[in-house]
């Protein structure tokens, strides 16, 4: 059983992406449904007709935003990977570049309620990819997304004098890429490993780099 249930009705987005158009944001507001039947229910729950009654629409108007489940299924894959890219974006403004660096992989932890809910999905969308190659495409696009994020945050570090030039960038790239997930992981289904203890681990691993 997975550990510390996010609160489903703490599944709200909508005042954090007030740029999407109309269109986009009833394709999110579904997308948040689908999360929710996935947390309750796991996702062979997930059908047209349900998660339309999720979203207190009806079927025929959910067919005319997503033609059919594989493609509902993807879109609510990779709205996490956008949420999670808008939010690191915004860390980019940090000054310090260790601290940049910390918070940039911080929101790929799940510290909070909202960053659980994404990495509980993933987590129920992932494992089901077998059975849809829309999903096993999203969550390779998510895959060689983190190791992008793992590199770019390296390579800041080094362009500041916080790598040791003797490193190679791309094996740490896929050891920190490592780390990270092995660590969401520990924080979503454990109970031994306290927030702040994740966090330390990565500002001495980045600082051990030096």
């Amino acid at each position: 059983m997975l550990a510390t249930r996010p609160k489903l009705a703490q599944l709200s987005y909508h005042a954090e992406v007030p740029k999407l158009i109309d269109h986009d944001a009833r394709r999110a507001e579904i997308a948040e449904a689908l999360w929710r039947v996935v947390l309750r229910d796991g996702v062979s729950a997930v059908s047209i007709r349900d998660v339309a009654a999720e979203a207190g629409i009806s079927a025929g108007s959910l067919r005319h935003v997503f033609a059919d489940k594989e493609e509902m299924l993807a879109f609510s894959m990779r709205l996490i990977y956008l949420r999670v890219g808008e939010r690191v974006v915004e860390h980019a403004a940090i000054r310090d570049p260790l601290r940049r660096a910390e918070a940039m992989l911080s929101e790929v932890l799940p510290f909070d309620d909202v960053r659980r809910v994404e990495m509980h999905v993933n987590l129920a969308l992932v494992t089901d990819a077998v059975a849809h190659p829309g999903l096993a495409e999203a969550g390779l696009e998510a895959h060689d997304g983190l190791r992008a994020l793992c590199r770019r945050v390296l390579t800041d570090l080094s362009d500041h004098g916080l790598v040791d030039g003797r490193h190679d960038l791309e094996a740490e790239a896929m050891r920190l890429h490592a780390l990270v997930d092995g660590l969401a992981v520990h924080l979503l289904l454990g109970h031994n490993d306290a927030p702040a203890r994740v966090r330390r681990l990565v500002r001495d691993h980045l600082g051990s780099l030096r």
